[in-house]
């Protein structure tokens, strides 16, 4: 009990409303920052970039003057004639770069470029123009004309030709329809149909036509593209001697890390896969986050919402380690230089019950703190990007299935387990006021190392070779977002170490027990001077 008063007496002592105050405005600016530049990162979604129109408008304006044009530039006219409307309508539709319509309006106008040099090539075989170009003995054009007049006369006969025309009509036909009909699923369902799909992309193409997703932005239909966008999954490794002869060495230490790396990267896309198609099949978002090393095409397929904000609280460690560094570094040292200690010292309390209590305070203080962060970020989080996502599950993948567990206690549960190397950090503190009895220093040393983790993380993806050893640090582990969030710092460095984060609780405790130890030695034998 005499423990618990002395912690009341810390906080009684060391708490004001100003301070409060002042640490909410710091947490209020920290989430502001730190989720609107997340924000950024994630929504990717732009509007389509490759505009031709004018290259094709003043094609289309040279050529038509000409009285006589060669067979090239027929097939440049009509090009031109074709991409002048399809860029019309990309601008009209106002098409994102992740668009189905985009790539569908592309292989229609190709099916037509190609229906078109067909009707030439038949009908001109004996021009000198098509016999020079089918005699070309290269593999380089100068134009997609002679390109594909080349493979025409050197790979088909008049049967195959008169297919090739059948098939380029239906898929004319077929992508006339769908962009006339604007459904995304009706495009999906073209697909399955068409037999354009892989064996484990059909129950998440079902899931978006039983369902009817309509718009691209629907985040069910970013699912889909999340899904596909994943790499495959395979057990098919290189073994050891190709390994030495492929790039890849120059990604791992060894081959043994290349085998551990892809392990357990299979093992993230199966549960990844089954939390996308869980989420499209129950029409609850996800909030998973893709590292743009291991998901191709990652921009423009993720969504962010007030779930994404909000994990962004495990990056406030880095802010809420600066406060209590300013805040508690005096903790100890305080009671030296204004004398106070001799009071406490008198008292009838063990000097070990006075420590600890100062401990358990500072573990509170920190707790509080980033308490509050979790509070103001969800705040900012719903206000900002909607309160529904926060009262929907958080999804994850267990015992080969996925299951909804509440958002908040899973939260929860991983901000108590981030919080043992943010103790750890807190031990040092504690060391460092104990023994130096100065503030200033202690709060210099620990604001310093509280803004460790970024750099090292990035000098560790970036100079493996050399800063490697720091994964073996507590430091690694103060900002517990890198690893929750898989972001590609961590992943690039977990090409070349077995980093974990069950490593990074064990080296914590050791580092706490430690450190806390010594500086109960020094508080209990350091002579108290008049």
């Amino acid at each position: 009990m005499k423990v618990i008063s002395l912690v009341k007496s810390e906080f009684l002592k060391n708490y004001n409303i100003k301070k409060l105050c002042i640490i909410t405005l710091i947490l209020i600016i920290s989430s502001i920052i730190l989720t609107e530049f997340t924000n950024l990162y994630y929504d990717s979604y732009s509007y389509y970039g490759g505009d031709t129109s004018v290259y094709w408008q003043d094609k289309y304006n040279e050529l038509s003057k000409k009285d006589e044009l060669t067979l090239e530039e027929e097939f440049d006219l009509y090009s031109a004639k074709i991409y002048i409307p399809i860029n019309k309508y990309f601008k009209e539709k106002k098409l994102l770069n992740i668009s189905w319509e985009i790539q569908v309006a592309y292989d229609l106008a190709k099916a037509l470029e190609q229906n078109y040099t067909i009707n030439i090539f038949k009908e001109n075989r004996d021009n000198l123009e098509i016999e020079t170009i089918c005699n070309i003995n290269s593999s380089y054009f100068e134009s997609s004309f002679q390109g594909e007049i080349h493979h025409l006369c050197n790979s088909y006969n008049n049967e195959e030709l008169e297919s090739l025309y059948l098939e380029n009509n239906k898929i004319i036909d077929n992508y006339t329809t769908l962009l006339k009909e604007d459904k995304y699923y009706l495009y999906v369902k073209y697909l399955m149909n068409n037999d354009l799909l892989f064996e484990d992309e059909i129950k998440i193409s079902e899931a978006i036509i039983s369902n009817k997703v309509e718009s691209i932005t629907d985040f069910r239909a970013l699912n889909y593209n999340q899904y596909i966008n994943l790499p495959p999954i395979s057990d098919d490794y290189y073994n050891e001697d190709e390994f030495n002869k492929s790039d890849e060495r120059h990604e791992f230490s060894t081959y043994k890390d290349y085998i551990r790396y892809n392990t357990n990267l299979n093992k993230d896309v199966i549960a990844q896969k089954q939390i996308l198609l869980y989420s499209t099949l129950h029409n609850i978002k996800h909030d998973l986050s893709f590292d743009k090393t291991t998901h191709i095409g990652q921009d423009g397929n993720d969504y962010f919402t007030s779930k994404t904000a909000v994990n962004q609280v495990f990056h406030l460690s880095l802010i809420v380690l600066i406060i209590v560094s300013v805040t508690s570094s005096k903790i100890i040292s305080e009671e030296h230089s204004k004398g106070t200690i001799k009071n406490i010292i008198t008292a009838p309390v063990k000097r070990w019950k006075i420590l600890f209590s100062k401990f358990i305070y500072l573990i509170l203080h920190t707790y509080i703190i980033w308490l509050i962060g979790l509070i103001v970020i969800s705040l900012y989080a719903g206000f900002r990007f909607g309160f529904y996502d926060l009262f929907t599950p958080k999804l994850i993948y267990t015992n080969g299935q996925v299951i909804e567990i509440n958002y908040y206690l899973y939260l929860l549960k991983d901000l108590f387990i981030a919080s043992i190397p943010v103790i750890a950090f807190l031990s040092i503190l504690f060391f460092l006021s104990s023994v130096t009895l100065n503030t200033a220093l202690t709060t210099s040393v620990t604001t310093i190392l509280s803004i460790l983790p970024v750099i090292m993380y990035y000098l560790c993806a970036n100079f493996k070779s050399l800063f490697i050893f720091l994964t073996k640090t507590p430091f690694m582990y103060f900002d517990c977002g890198f690893i929750f969030g898989k972001q590609e710092f961590y992943t690039t460095i977990l090409k070349k170490t077995n980093m974990s984060l069950n490593y990074g609780i064990l080296i914590s405790l050791i580092t706490i027990i430690v450190l806390y130890t010594i500086t109960n030695v020094i508080y209990i034998k350091r002579d108290i001077k008049n």
